[in-house]
Parts: C-alpha cells; structure tokens; sequence
C-alpha cells in the first residue's frame, strides 16, 4: 500500500463521517485497511465477514459517494478479509500560519476508534474534551451523575436527539469515566442492529442468547430506534432490561428519538425506558460549535485561528459530524494542494460547500410561513386560535420539527413560550393529514422549496 493510497482512504473516512452515524463508522468503517487504489478501483481489507457483508449491502454507496467527495472518484469496490495492521507512520498536516515553527502533525487514522466490546474506550472519548452548550447540558449533566452513582441515579438513562448532535460521544465518554474509577467494571457498549443480528445468529446455530448481556454491570445501546420492528429480540431485550435494572446494573440507551415517539416499540419498552432520565441533545449554537471546531483541530494538533474556527462553524449548522467533515476537507484541500491552512485557503475549501448549502434559520421559517398565508409574523407567534392562523403555525411547527430537528419544547419557546404538549399536538395533526390532503400536500412542498 502507497502512503499516497493511505492519505486517500484517511480522506474517504473522513467523509464518510458526515453521513453515517457514529456507531455505524466505528463499527463497519474504522476497523478497515486500504490496499490499493487505483483510477476505477478500490481494494479494502476487512477483519471478519460481517464487516464484509455489511460494507457490501449497507455502505457500498456511501463509500463510492465519499471518494466522489475529494475529487477521486472510482467506479467498483473490492473487499477481502485479511489481518488489519497496526496504523503506518505519521502523516504531515498543513501548519497554521501563525507558528510555522511548529511541528507539523499526523491526520486522524481513526485505528483507534472504539468498538463494540467490553475493553476500555479510548482516551478521545471523555467528559474533558465534550463540549457542553445549551443544547446538550441537561444531558451532560446526567451523564456525570450517572457516573457518579452508576445503577441508581437515572438508571435508564435514555439520550435523544438528531444525528449527529453528540449522543454516542456522551455514551462512550460515561463509559470512560466509569473505568476509571472502577477498571474491574463489566461493560459492554454496543448498538441494537448488533443485537439483532446476534440474536438472528443464535436462533440459527441453536445456542442460547439470554445471559449475553445479562452478566455485566453497565450496558450501552446506540441507536435504540432500530430495535423498533423486531418483535422477538424486543422481547429478548425487554427482559435483559429487567434483570439488569433489577439488580441495579446501569442501562444507557440512545436513539434519534424519545421512546413516545419510536414507531412499532412495544408499549412494556416504552415505559421502562421512561422510568430513568429521557434527555434530548439538540444542534449546538454557533458558539459552541466554534468550540467544537477548535477542540477537533486541537485534537489532531493543530491550533487554528478563531476566524477560520468560525468560518468552518458557520458552514455546518446542524450537527458535529457536518464540523468534523468540513474541517476534514479543509485540512485534505491544504494536504491536496500543499498549502498551508489559513483563513483565504478555508474559503476555497468550503467555497463550494457554501455555495450548495442555504442556511435557514426560525426566523425565515416563521417569516415565509407567514407570508405565504397572508398573515403577519406576529400573528403567527402570537396567542391567537383562528383557523386562519392556527394552520399556518402548525406549517411552521412542522418545518421546525422535520427541518431543523428542534426539540419540542424549543419549538414551543420560539413560539411565545406554548406548552410543549400543543407543539406535540399539532407537528403530529400535520402529519397524519399531508397524505390524504392535496392541498395542504402541494402548500408544504411549495413552501418546503422556498425555504429550504
């Protein structure tokens, strides 16, 4: 493998960060190898045959996407299963102007991403270096309490939110912190698909499934909202839960959303993952992700000027994984072109990108909503019921909920401080009424392509 083929395939997971979630990448990307690259082809080594499997059915597309994505696009992908060597030398990173004196450090191998096992997670992920704003402290801080008195404070605790925002970043840090404390801890993070499969497995081989995670003292589950569907494993996990809760082991679930509103999950699911701590992570503000920003650049060793941090902050509103992917394609297009990183050299790197992507905030979303009805923007966020303004305020609602991923309660206080219960009310009227109302169908996707 040439080192050049290497710094490619770096690239390629880099942008496969903004499409998939965290539990995905770190469980069918990280653990993976380029051997070679060539013009309509790329050869991957894999550890195990899932992986395999997975990358074939699942991400194939993905992967052909994200070498589109920095200009190397190929046509076919070959993956064979072989021995995953430990991650090759350093390779250089662009300078900062400000100190060309400094030393110049490696790109992210994301070799040492955690995965779904009991062995500690990396050091990356802690409570240090997770950066808390207003759309993730309620969360933070039961994480912290979940750490502090593991199985009985918030014990579920249930982490809710769009992708992107956090959520696995918070699981894999609670289970950081909690082997520090305790290393003898028996814990086990993994997602749901996994269980699935390993579920489907063992009804196959004939072997038992019921003490699988029965036996440890803190079980992590990402992406929960899969779980949603598959009837016999819900119930496998229904008394998991119930064996672990009793004996005051502590569960921490995470999902895209709360429990009330996973479609198919069973109702005796529901409740108990209620009976802890439901907390939401919304997108962060433009303040902490210019904190975001720095902290990631300052992971990979670099110090970047406040004005380049808060260029690439303000090109990806919506979520972590949009920063971590702007950021790696402004430090690929300095590898690329062997310029140095400087706030000239960001514009061009995310020139395109900004011309592609139209930032919508509430405000445009009240304001065009309003127009569009023929009301005014305080009527709208007003107090009153009228039939004439009730509809388009639930219009809003649902672009705010559909668009932006806000939280109710948000949604709420963008609109004079409602209770959240009516945001609730009307985002779920809204949507069962799109599909047999044509005309309110055609008004959303009117508006929809005005705004977005």
């Amino acid at each position: 493998m040439k080192n050049s083929e290497a710094k490619l395939w770096e690239l390629v997971r880099g942008n496969l960060q903004l499409s998939l979630s965290s539990a995905n990448f770190s469980t069918w990307i990280a653990p993976t190898q380029v051997e070679s690259i060539t013009k309509n082809t790329a050869h991957v080594r894999v550890p195990n045959y899932m992986t395999k499997h997975y990358l074939e059915t699942k991400f194939y597309q993905d992967i052909l996407d994200a070498f589109a994505n920095i200009d190397h696009p190929v046509e076919k992908l070959i993956f064979s299963i072989g021995k995953i060597s430990k991650p090759q030398s350093p390779t250089p990173q662009p300078s900062n102007n400000k100190d060309k004196n400094t030393q110049e450090s490696p790109l992210p191998t994301n070799e040492t991403q955690p995965s779904s096992s009991n062995t500690p997670f990396q050091s990356k992920y802690n409570f240090s270096n997770f950066i808390v704003g207003s759309g993730n402290r309620l969360a933070f801080s039961a994480a912290q309490l979940v750490v502090e008195k593991p199985g009985t404070a918030y014990n579920p605790l249930f982490l809710y939110g769009p992708a992107g925002v956090g959520k696995t970043h918070l699981m894999w840090a609670i289970n950081t912190e909690i082997l520090k404390l305790n290393p003898d801890t028996r814990t086990v993070y993994v997602t749901s698909e996994q269980i699935i499969s390993e579920f489907v497995q063992a009804i196959r081989k004939g072997e038992k499934f019921t003490n699988k995670y029965r036996e440890v003292d803190v079980l992590l589950v990402d992406d929960m909202q899969f779980i949603a569907g598959a009837e016999k494993t819900q119930e496998e996990f229904f008394h998991t839960f119930n064996s672990l809760h009793q004996n005051n082991k502590q569960i921490v679930l995470c999902s895209d959303r709360p429990p009330k509103e996973i479609p198919t999950l069973e109702e005796r699911l529901r409740s108990r993952f209620e009976w802890g701590m439901v907390a939401d992570i919304q997108p962060p503000d433009l303040e902490t992700r210019i904190a975001i920003v720095m902290q990631k650049a300052q992971d990979k060793g670099i110090t970047l000027d406040e004005s380049v941090a808060d260029l690439i902050a303000r090109s990806a509103e919506m979520n972590i994984r949009e920063l971590e992917g702007a950021l790696t394609k402004v430090l690929g297009y300095c590898l690329a072109h062997n310029t140095e990183l400087t706030f000239e050299v960001a514009e061009i790197a995310l020139g395109e990108q900004n011309k592609q992507k139209k930032r919508v905030e509430v405000k445009d979303i009240l304001q065009k909503t309003a127009s569009y009805y023929n009301i005014s923007y305080d009527e709208i966020t007003g107090t009153r019921r009228n039939k004439e303004i009730v509809l388009p305020r639930q219009v809003a609602m649902y672009f705010m909920r559909t668009e932006l991923h806000l939280s109710f309660p948000i949604i709420a206080s963008k609109l004079g401080g409602r209770d959240h219960t009516t945001i609730m009310h009307g985002v779920k009227k809204l949507e069962k009424t799109i599909p047999t109302d044509t005309d309110l169908a055609a008004d959303i996707n009117k508006l929809k392509a005005e705004i977005f």
